[in-house]
């Protein structure tokens, strides 16, 4: 091939690099900027060849160039920031859960079926769940859900304002979320147990209101915070069980080495459950106290859960036929 057909051969790439490196500085969103990077690498591989050959100094310089712009745009667009956050938690956090669905539903069943069995022998034996809860736990569910009372007057009375009630769930439930991934490192053993505390309480919780209190007015509180709350506890106990998995069987890489990886593989977890418990402290805090009628209250908090499901299944899917 003589320079001139080489050159002729690889103008479009190069073209097309050049396009895309345009419009991505100009912030021109198009569906064609996810080939940049196959794009980038291409025009590198010309470059190489074109530097072997001895090409004319006209097209490797104006290769060179080209891939010095590629380069700074890729390590712009992967340096942090608002985009990188958005794409973790709306592509790679999903593509995550998705990639480990067998441990997802794994962890789902551990949470709810020991929570589901309580709150159902709860009402023939109470012992359990008062047990579970202690006296100041049962004093505080019967002045929330109790036959005369009302969530709301409960936060009005103990936080003052929603405002406050949301900085007190967020430090609650994220640090729930840390303390899962946490406990991994011990093989899984202290997730699993901080997972199993959860839901051992919850039921306790649903089976005490179902014995002495007003079922739908937990229902109606928890339903729509409960979709992003309980989902990001269950992720992040996968998040914590990935990681103490890797402790307990490294297979040919160094137990240390293992743990690391686990860990870069976990994070996308850890952080998607921890922006699934802060959305879900927004709405405990905000919307949850409102006074709607029930249908409303229930017609939002299905939404909420059909949300995070489609969020979960189909989040992120292009990216990936792209890839």
């Amino acid at each position: 091939m003589t320079p001139a057909q080489f050159e002729k051969h690889i103008e479009p790439r190069w073209k097309k690099l050049e396009k895309l490196l345009t419009d991505a500085e100009k912030s021109v969103q198009t569906p064609e900027l996810d080939e940049l990077p196959a794009t980038f690498r291409q025009v590198c591989h010309d470059l190489s060849v074109a530097q072997h050959r001895m090409s004319p100094q006209r097209l490797t310089q104006q290769l060179n160039a080209l891939a010095i712009r590629g380069y700074r745009m890729l390590e712009r667009r992967s340096a942090g920031g608002w985009e990188s956050f958005m794409r973790l938690f709306f592509v790679e956090f999903p593509q995550a859960v998705r990639a480990e669905w067998k441990l997802f539903w794994w962890c789902t069943a551990l949470f709810y079926l020991p929570a589901v069995l309580l709150a159902a022998i709860t009402p023939a034996y109470p012992e359990w769940s008062m047990a579970m809860l202690g006296s100041n736990g049962m004093a505080q569910i019967e002045s929330m859900y109790g036959e005369a009372s009302k969530p709301s007057d409960y936060v009005r009375e103990s936080f003052g304002s929603g405002f406050a009630a949301f900085c007190f769930y967020i430090m609650n439930n994220v640090s729930i979320d840390f303390r899962t991934f946490a406990g991994g490192i011990m093989g899984g053993v202290g997730a699993l147990f901080v997972l199993m505390y959860n839901s051992l309480h919850l039921g306790a919780v649903f089976g005490y209101v179902h014995y002495s209190g007003n079922p739908m007015t937990l229902y109606s509180w928890v339903i729509a915070h409960g979709a992003p709350e309980l989902t990001g506890c269950v992720i992040s106990a996968m998040a914590g069980m990935r990681v103490g998995w890797s402790v307990l069987r490294p297979g040919r890489l160094e137990r240390r080495a293992a743990l690391v990886l686990a860990g870069r593989k976990a994070m996308p977890l850890l952080i998607g459950a921890a922006v699934l418990t802060s959305l879900a402290a927004v709405l405990e805090g905000f919307w949850s106290p409102m006074d709607y009628p029930l249908p409303i209250k229930f017609g939002v908090g299905t939404l909420c859960w059909i949300a995070v499901a489609a969020f979960l299944m189909f989040s992120g899917r292009r990216q990936t036929d792209a890839a």
